[in-house]
């Protein structure tokens, strides 16, 4: 993926943009499964923390047509590995900045990050389809394992901590 072609996607879309898009468009992963881009996949206790900080639905009201299309337009002549790419990136924003608006700095930090390492999971299936370099392939393995380890002890670090932080 080109450096120019996401400076001009990011351009496009604010990062308020990106995230009513995650929120509210369903994209699809290059190996044809549909990617879930939904602060509603954040646990309870983040979308709860979120919902405590006044933050629940983030930039309702926004032209989603109009911007899916500019986006599929941008697409188009991507090739699937930079299309996984982009995707995996604007299913991240939504819930990451949905999370990150929990009141207490160690939940929204959690929170943020949960979403951010699901997207490094998701780059790293790209590679894994997309990609022929076995030792690339072998380092997006260890970010999937790594990263799904990390994902399920801030979801446990959640339970036991965001009542106590004061985000319930």
């Amino acid at each position: 993926m080109t450096i120019r072609m996401i400076t001009l996607a990011s351009a496009f879309l604010s990062v308020n943009a990106w995230g009513a898009l995650a929120q509210q468009q369903p994209m699809h992963h290059p190996s044809g499964g549909q990617m879930a881009m939904s602060a509603d996949s954040l646990p309870a206790e983040c979308q709860a923390a979120a919902q405590a900080g006044g933050h629940g639905k983030m930039m309702q009201g926004m032209d989603m047509q109009g911007m899916s299309q500019n986006m599929q337009g941008m697409m188009a002549n991507m090739t699937e590995a930079q299309k996984g790419y982009m995707q995996a990136m604007m299913k991240m924003h939504g819930p990451m900045m949905t999370g990150m608006m929990a009141k207490d700095a160690d939940v929204a930090f959690i929170c943020g990050m949960i979403p951010h390492h699901q997207s490094a999971i998701d780059m790293a299936q790209v590679v894994l389809k997309t990609g022929d370099n076995a030792e690339a392939k072998r380092m997006a393995q260890k970010v999937i394992d790594d990263q799904q380890k990390e994902i399920a002890e801030m979801r446990e670090w959640l339970k036991k901590n965001a009542a106590k932080e004061g985000n319930q």
